[in-house]
């Protein structure tokens, strides 16, 4: 499995390369294309590390224009696969989405088409946002108690922080953890104007 060596700071001189330029992208039905055809951009190596960089995560979302022409996020964004094991055994610093969580390079993308237009990245570190980690880790708290409490996941449970399924079709039994629409919005308008 390749060594992951590229920082945050890195990978944001290589994402900077790509911004304002429509790259062909055709709809699939892999909401994740878009992260890998950015991480193939800027040399990341599509690997099941846990983390893309040395000191965190790349993650892309798409953005749509409103009817007051604003920026706004189309949808949630995933943060990982969900793991009982881990969910069990893992306090939230801990946890799979909390590492992945503590600093993540933002790339927001627009869609025209079959093309698709890398936007301004930004860093989010929770550390920089305490009131935001502060509900992020009680969300996380009560997924996990529930789940601990009687065995259940539901994807009713956490105001910004989620888990729900993941995979085609209904009936999937695959789970994952995503950033719901509020935790985007508070932070898209500082980014987007």
């Amino acid at each position: 499995m390749p060594t992951i060596t590229m920082t945050i700071a890195e990978l944001t001189q290589r994402v900077i390369q790509t911004i304002g330029k429509p790259i062909h992208s055709p709809i699939v039905a892999n909401k994740g294309a878009q992260g890998l055809l950015l991480e193939t951009l800027t040399g990341i190596p599509h690997t099941s590390n846990s983390l893309d960089c040395t000191d965190g995560e790349l993650k892309v979302y798409p953005v749509i224009r409103n009817s007051k022409g604003v920026l706004v996020p189309k949808e949630t964004m995933a943060v990982c696969m969900l793991s009982t094991d881990n969910l069990r055994e893992s306090e939230f610093e801990a946890s799979r989405p909390g590492k992945k969580m503590s600093t993540m390079l933002v790339v927001p993308y627009q869609r025209d088409g079959e093309n698709i237009t890398f936007l301004e990245p930004f860093t989010f570190r929770l550390t920089d946002h305490p009131e935001i980690a502060a509900a992020l880790r009680a969300d996380y708290d009560a997924i996990r108690q529930k789940f601990l409490l009687d065995g259940t996941l539901t994807g009713a449970t956490g105001a910004l922080l989620q888990n729900r399924t993941k995979g085609a079709g209904h009936g999937s039994t695959s789970r994952a953890f995503y950033l719901r629409k509020g935790f985007m919005k508070s932070l898209v308008p500082i980014h987007l104007g």
